[in-house]
């Protein structure tokens, strides 16, 4: 049974996502529950790697797992939250409605590849070559939050498309040891999320992706050693 305990949090994860769908459907011009249902998510994600390092359980079938729930989750239900947010909010007409409709489409299909090729990149397993699906959607939910016209909420998903495909070299926030000689860029995008989210909420997450780009810059040569 023990090993099954991570495969079950993965599942949960899933759960969540499939949960954010349904409540984005039933309250579109409402995204708050249907995004907490992604933060269980991504916290369920966190959980299941967490406790299958911790019981000395990984499989394949638990990585495979986990793309899977991860597309569901961070993947669909995110571009369908914010496609049904845009539409109640700006009244589009049917033309306009299925061209945001493709665009919001198109996301869930650059997770996939993404999840993809992380999977069968070796460098990846410390660091990341590309934005991660997780914050990719945590930025395309929020942007929701902002009175942006519908053309510029499609051509900001699309630079988040982009952004998940391309070999750029971003850190994570797996951290090996607490010392902060080797983890000072990771507390320092720790330090400015809560600074930023405190008083911004949801609209703070676009700038901090932002600040983690740019800290990933200057820790390039760091992370890609």
């Amino acid at each position: 049974m023990k090993k099954h305990i991570p495969n079950f949090i993965t599942l949960l994860n899933l759960f969540c996502g499939f949960c954010a769908i349904v409540e984005a459907a039933r309250r579109p011009s409402h995204t708050y529950a249907a995004i907490a249902f992604i933060g269980f998510a991504l916290l369920f994600d966190f959980c299941d790697g967490l406790v299958a390092r911790l019981l000395h359980v990984k499989s394949e079938l638990g990585k495979q797992l986990d793309s899977l729930s991860d597309l569901v989750s961070f993947g669909v239900a995110p571009a369908f939250i914010l496609f049904k947010a845009v539409i109640a909010n700006n009244g589009l007409d049917f033309g306009e409605a299925f061209f945001f409709l493709l665009g919001c489409a198109v996301f869930p299909c650059c997770g996939a590849v993404r999840l993809g090729k992380f999977n069968l990149d070796d460098r990846q397993t410390e660091n990341f070559r590309g934005l991660p699906i997780p914050l990719a959607a945590l930025t395309l939910v929020s942007f929701s939050f902002f009175d942006l016209p519908a053309a510029v909420t499609g051509g900001l998903l699309l630079a988040l498309c982009v952004l998940m495909l391309v070999g750029i070299p971003l850190f994570s926030l797996k951290f090996k040891n607490m010392h902060w000689d080797e983890n000072w860029y990771r507390y320092l995008i720790i330090i400015f999320s809560i600074i930023l989210f405190v008083p911004l909420g949801m609209r703070s997450v676009p700038f901090i992706t932002l600040i983690y780009f740019i800290i990933s810059i200057f820790v390039r040569k760091k992370i890609t050693a």
